[in-house]
């Protein structure tokens, strides 16, 4: 069998129940702690994304005021329906575009776009200084044919090359087809141009690890081109496509949280992508300062554990060796007690221990030593019992010749009772043996007393061969005749029987009751201390020879009977068939 170490259980014990519970608590509640500010970074973006998504519709919507302020202008619908003739007409036109482009760019919009008229024999209107290059460049654009090809409904252009210096930056442009009075003819084209920084300012994010842009239905961007985002936008185009307003991105090690809303007038796409590494980044460090201290807290609590189980387990394993020494037979040994705590205790008790064991020991062979020579003295003394027993034998056969039948029948019960009496190697005998004792003893008594005393048997036959202790009914029928007071005869009821696993063994008679001295002395007989001496085959020898026998719970009881007027002596020792 493979035994364990009390200082590897400690210290087993202590990872199991100390460190490792505070490292999974740890470990949760960093990880609650990770997901609940992830929804609050989550929650957070989603507010500042309407929020942007607002301030672009509203800048998105003053362009289309200022767009309708023109297309509903008379003024405007006049000059685009009548090109000019002369040079003093196209003065004049010029000075009403410039008034409207000014009144526009001070009552709607928050700072100068980009104004340019087209009518269709192609003069052109605009606040920003053309040049023929600047003109053909916007003109083949893609998206003013998409306005002329919808004849009057708004196009929305985002982040598209300047068509004035390209070089100069990005522009945001709303284009449109201008129909007649009656709606029925289109007259001219309107372009409103924004620089694009303005809906850059407004979709930079104000803290680190968030990319704020904007997508058209064609997949133009509009934000601050960075490494992240080039690499981020081809894993989420489609998702942003499909309009999907929430979902998680991951580039590499790092993981994004997307939130997506639509802008209605363009039907273009607002996004604000999260940088979890970025935004988990302090707790990050805190989860790294906290493993440093946790793990440096690990090597202390494990170095303390390792000292303090030491010093318990080194005088145990102390007290150990001692123990293997005892038990090669050496008791001149003692531990050193050098603590006054439990395991001080124990070696003293052990110390305690060896020195009544030593004593025991001692008494053991002193004792050995007195049983040899009782049994000496034993072996002399069946001298004179032997040579009895054949004088009785000689006298018996004496008898019988002559045939004196009553001294043949005394001789032949003292001679069964002085052999059984000699017979001292057998401490237990079947109870149909003590029962012919019993007998043997019964005819003595009946030719020395007569029959004053009439004597009733009831056995179970179950019982009789059960064990019982030699000499242990002869005794309570003796006391019967010694000490019991008959006043109209007297009557002595012997039987046995079982109740469970107990064999009970019963002596009454219908005698006096004891007078009070002599049921005080037999009580105090049955409880005299069981290391207690005695001599003879008396009463309280039977019961101190059950209860050395078969313990404690066993023995003789006696007790009155006033309903029946007899007095009772019970045996109770247990039921066994082979023997004692």
């Amino acid at each position: 069998m493979r035994f364990i170490s009390l200082r590897t259980k400690l210290i087993a014990a202590s990872l199991c129940f100390v460190l490792l519970p505070i490292i999974g608590i740890g470990a949760y509640a960093y990880n609650e702690f990770e997901n609940i500010l992830s929804a609050k970074i989550a929650e957070a973006t989603s507010d500042r994304l309407l929020q942007v998504n607002r301030n672009i519709v509203q800048e998105l919507t003053m362009m289309v005021n200022a767009s309708r302020s023109i297309v509903l202008d008379e003024n405007v619908l006049a000059v685009l329906a009548r090109s000019p003739d002369t040079s003093r007409d196209k003065l004049d036109n010029v000075g009403r575009m410039d008034k409207k482009f000014l009144e526009v760019s001070t009552a709607i919009l928050t700072d100068s776009p980009l104004f340019t008229l087209v009518d269709n024999d192609g003069f052109v209107y605009t606040n920003w200084g053309q040049t023929p290059q600047a003109l053909a460049q916007l003109r083949q654009s893609d998206w003013y044919r998409q306005a002329e090809a919808e004849k009057g409904y708004m196009v929305w252009k985002l982040n598209h090359d300047s068509y004035i210096k390209p070089a100069e930056g990005k522009l945001v442009t709303l284009a449109l087809a201008i129909r007649d009075k009656d709606l029925q003819n289109v007259i001219g084209m309107l372009v409103i141009s924004r620089p694009a920084d303005q809906f850059l300012r407004m979709l930079a994010a104000k803290s680190e690890g968030v990319l704020g842009f904007m997508v058209d239905e064609d997949g133009q961007l509009l934000g601050e081109h960075t490494p992240e985002l080039d690499a981020l936008y081809p894993r989420i185009a489609d998702g942003l496509a499909r309009h999907v307003n929430g979902f998680t991105a991951g580039v590499g090690d790092n993981r994004f949280e997307i939130v997506a809303d639509t802008v209605p007038i363009a039907d273009w796409r607002v996004v604000q992508a999260v940088s979890y590494n970025d935004m988990l980044k302090p707790v990050a460090q805190i989860r790294q300062v906290v493993f440093v201290l946790l793990a440096i807290s690990m090597v202390l609590f494990m170095s303390i554990i390792v000292v303090l189980s030491s010093m318990v387990t080194r005088p145990l394993r102390r007290l150990g060796g001692l123990m293997k020494q005892v038990q090669s037979g050496r008791l001149d040994v003692a531990f050193e007690i050098r603590s006054r705590d439990e395991v001080g205790l124990l070696g003293m008790t052990f110390n305690q221990m060896l020195l009544k064991l030593s004593d025991h020991l001692d008494r053991e062979i002193e004792l050995e030593r007195s049983k040899e020579q009782a049994k000496l003295e034993a072996l002399q003394a069946q001298i004179n019992p032997h040579f009895l027993h054949n004088t009785l034998n000689t006298i018996k056969w004496m008898s019988i010749m002559r045939g004196a039948k009553d001294i043949t029948d005394m001789l032949l019960s003292l001679g069964n009772l002085l052999n059984m009496s000699i017979n001292r190697g057998q401490e237990a005998i079947r109870l149909a043996e003590e029962i012919e004792n019993v007998r043997s003893f019964l005819t003595i008594q009946k030719y020395r007393f007569g029959d004053t005393i009439r004597v009733v048997e009831s056995f179970g036959t179950e019982t009789l061969d059960g064990y019982v202790p030699k000499l242990s009914l002869q005794p309570l029928v003796e006391n019967v005749y010694r000490h019991g007071l008959f006043i109209d005869g007297g009557q002595m009821t012997l039987c046995s029987r079982l109740d469970g696993d107990e064999l009970l063994l019963r002596v009454a008679d219908n005698g006096a009751p004891p007078a009070p001295e002599r049921l005080q002395a037999i009580e105090e007989r049955l409880a005299a201390d069981e290391n207690g001496s005695f001599s003879g085959i008396g009463i309280a020898n039977v019961h101190r020879r059950i209860q050395l026998m078969f313990g404690s719970a066993y023995g003789l009881r006696f007790e009155r009977d006033e309903a029946e007027g007899t007095n009772v002596f019970t045996i109770h020792i247990p039921f066994r068939r082979d023997g004692v």
